[in-house]
């Protein structure tokens, strides 16, 4: 009530509770973090480039909101139905990423992947974490820097160049 300038009466003819100003306040963040994440996938340049550029936009959204962040992530149960905030991070985040991987198996500049969605779960997991723990260690995100380190991890992966990647074990089949 005090940040937008209402009396409690006020916020609460708008909304039934804190539950309801938490889903509020999160709708609200993840529109603008699809507006942003859709906007960068739209930059001129290849699938890689163009991934760096969401990347990019997801730690900056995070620093550009730092307080709001931490607190709606440590409320997500009470924010909302976890299935809309699914959906809107699935829309915001995951479908940029996901097309943006399969563009770059397409034509060559990332590896075909068996399941790319999970895959952009993955790199918005890892973007979000790590943003995450930047605000809460330092207070700031340094942009730069976390976009540089991710996405290495991510091109490159984290083996050793000359150790093969480990293959699935199998589950013993019932005889």
């Amino acid at each position: 009530a005090v940040a937008a300038g209402l009396s409690r009466s006020s916020l609460y003819y708008y909304f039934a509770g804190k539950d309801d100003v938490l889903a509020f306040l999160l709708r609200s963040m993840l529109d603008d973090l699809a507006d942003s994440s859709l906007a960068a996938a739209a930059v001129d340049g290849d699938a890689p480039t163009k991934l760096r550029a969401v990347i990019r936009s997801q730690l900056e959204h995070l620093n550009a909101n730092p307080a709001m962040s931490q607190l709606l992530i440590a409320n997500l149960g009470r924010a909302g139905k976890l299935p809309d905030i699914a959906a809107r991070v699935r829309e915001g985040f995951h479908e940029p990423a996901r097309r943006l991987l399969a563009e770059g198996a397409a034509d060559g500049t990332f590896r075909s992947l068996a399941d790319p969605q999970l895959a952009a779960t993955a790199l918005f997991g890892a973007v979000l974490v790590i943003g995450l723990e930047s605000l809460v260690l330092s207070g700031s995100i340094d942009v730069d820097a976390v976009a540089e380190s991710i996405g290495p991890m991510f091109w490159f992966g984290i083996a050793a160049e000359s150790t093969p990647a480990p293959r699935p074990r199998r589950k013993p089949t019932k005889r």
